[in-house]
């Protein structure tokens, strides 16, 4: 039991799995750096906590309607409660890389694409913990435009991760959608999403003389809004507040806030 208690936000961590874009892959030869940070903040248990994350994520359209990206890409600088302000508390040392998902997708109908996303375990342990597992992430994806400057992208997706730390946490099923508009005056994109994920099986953890086995149908249901605003068409910046809240701590984690922010380089 100590040991699942140990794993449990690590386990949580992990349970959602989004792709790069939902939209319709651009035009060939295209592509996207993204630089950005998040912030968050959460309750475990007692403890108020925080954390501060710098991400890189990147796309690039190889050829017509096939887009190769990589996401996940960066440096966590904390993730700690506010007894961290002493640096002399054990555990507190949580800063380190984050890395790595390489995602592909190919749009093969004017409204609909598929997707396949790669977790590979890279994550440094000083950030992450020890729980660091390989998955996969296959998903069926929607768009279409309902007026000038309208567009809704959604998406169905099912996630497996392997065997990690004598842990295996099987099956994970995400259903998102966002709804874009581009404001016909200035180039400014208001949007708002929301995504669903349930546990499709159990969490399954090896503790010697027994095997602990929850979470099936634990969920989650996250909501954000934000913006983005087009500098010119090589430079844009975006902003987010997203909002999570779970179903079940043990296995989704908890209710949890972020604001994150970008600048996109477009070429």
């Amino acid at each position: 039991m100590i040991k699942k208690i140990a794993l449990a936000a690590a386990v949580a961590a992990t349970a959602s799995f989004a792709t790069y874009n939902y939209f319709p892959v651009g035009e060939a030869h295209s592509g996207q750096v993204e630089i950005g940070a998040a912030y968050g903040w959460w309750e475990q248990g007692p403890a108020d906590m925080n954390s501060m994350n710098l991400k890189v994520a990147a796309e690039y359209v190889v050829i017509p309607n096939l887009e190769l990206s990589l996401q996940g890409i960066g440096y966590q600088l904390w993730s700690e409660n506010d007894d961290c302000d002493d640096d002399d508390v054990p555990g507190c040392d949580t800063d380190g890389f984050k890395a790595l998902t390489v995602g592909a997708r190919y749009w093969f109908m004017p409204m609909l694409g598929a997707a396949l996303d790669v977790n590979v375990p890279l994550n440094s342990e000083d950030a992450v913990g020890p729980y660091d597992p390989f998955g996969l992430y296959a998903a069926i994806q929607f768009s279409m435009e309902f007026m000038p400057g309208l567009a809704l992208g959604s998406e169905a997706g099912v996630s497996y991760k392997f065997e990690d730390e004598n842990t295996t946490e099987g099956l994970g099923l995400t259903i998102l959608a966002e709804l874009d508009y581009t404001l016909p005056s200035i180039p400014l994109t208001p949007w708002i999403g929301a995504e669903f994920d349930v546990r499709l099986s159990d969490v399954e953890e090896d503790m010697g003389p027994a095997t602990a086995e929850y979470g099936s149908g634990d969920s989650d249901f996250i909501i954000w809004i934000g913006a983005g605003y087009d500098i010119n068409k090589m430079f844009s910046v975006k902003a987010n507040f997203v909002m999570t809240f779970a179903d079940e701590e043990e296995s989704m984690g908890t209710d949890a806030m972020e604001i994150n922010a970008a600048l996109d380089i477009n070429f």
